[in-house]
């Protein structure tokens, strides 16, 4: 899948105001961004497609995980049969 804010999957918000389609565009041409700019006053604003790549989530490496140990994506189930059967 093409990276978002490419060329093959730009950044597609829906937006009530000129007002803000201006930031929008603007925050993309800072970023070298594709976008496109829907103006749907009958439907919700949504901009969190620009959102994501504005405040992208941050992975964090901690220590090796125990097999044994609870699971870190919180399904409450132990490593080694939750996330960690896919690395067996």
């Amino acid at each position: 899948m093409a990276k978002l804010g490419s060329e093959k999957r730009p950044i597609v918000v829906r937006v009530h105001t000129d007002e803000k389609a201006r930031y929008v565009a603007e925050k993309c041409s800072e970023n070298g961004w594709h976008y496109i700019i829907g103006f749907e006053p009958d439907k919700p604003e949504d901009i969190s497609d620009l959102e994501k790549l504005l405040n992208p989530r941050q992975v964090v490496k901690s220590e090796k995980i125990g097999r044994n140990d609870p699971c870190p994506c919180g399904s409450g189930k132990k490593y080694k049969k939750c996330c960690g059967a896919n690395n067996l």
